[in-house]
Formats: C-alpha cells, sequence, structure tokens
C-alpha cells in the first residue's frame, strides 16, 4: 500500500516549510545543545552519517528526513539518534 506522504513527496512531519538555512540549522542544534546536556557523535561519525543522509532518496530539500521530519545536520550530531528508514536503518 502506498501512503500519502510517497504519492506527494511530503515528509511525515512538517506542516510548515522545511526550508532551512544553514544559520537557521545551527541556531536550532544550538539551542538544543544548550536546553539539554545532549551528547554529540564524534565529527567522523557524523560525517559518515550525513554522507549516507545525503545520497539517501528520503532527504527532502537537503535537510528534511521523510521518515520522521527530523533536520538531519541536527539529528545525524545527536549520538544516540538512529536512521528512522523503514525495516533497515542506514546508521
Amino acid at each position: 500500500m502506498v501512503s500519502d506522504m510517497e504519492l506527494t513527496g511530503d515528509c511525515e512531519a512538517c506542516s510548515v516549510s522545511v526550508h532551512l538555512t544553514e544559520q537557521e540549522i545551527e541556531e536550532i542544534f544550538g539551542n538544543t545543545v544548550r536546553v539539554k546536556n545532549v551528547k554529540t557523535a564524534t565529527e567522523e561519525e557524523y560525517a559518515r552519517r550525513m554522507e549516507i543522509c545525503k545520497s539517501c532518496d528520503s532527504l527532502l530539500y537537503g535537510t528534511t528526513c521523510r521518515h520522521c521530519g527530523c533536520v538531519i545536520q541536527v539529528k545525524a550530531k545527536l549520538a544516540t539518534a538512529k536512521c528512522p528508514f523503514p525495516y533497515q536503518p542506514k546508521w
């Protein structure tokens, strides 16, 4: 069965624009780190995750995961985050 998301290309969690600038992404991540004591991935792990995400067909607008609605530049920095790709996470 094909979901509405697959037909329209919309991401799971979007209600407004997901087009973000690098500055907006940095601000989101900075606010996240300040609010909680967040453990981040190593630079090597972050780079590995980003390469995987950037080559994934589920990446929307260069920033957003179609499966969870997360901004990948933020999610990939979180040490305990997991790829939400159905059935076979990519990282």
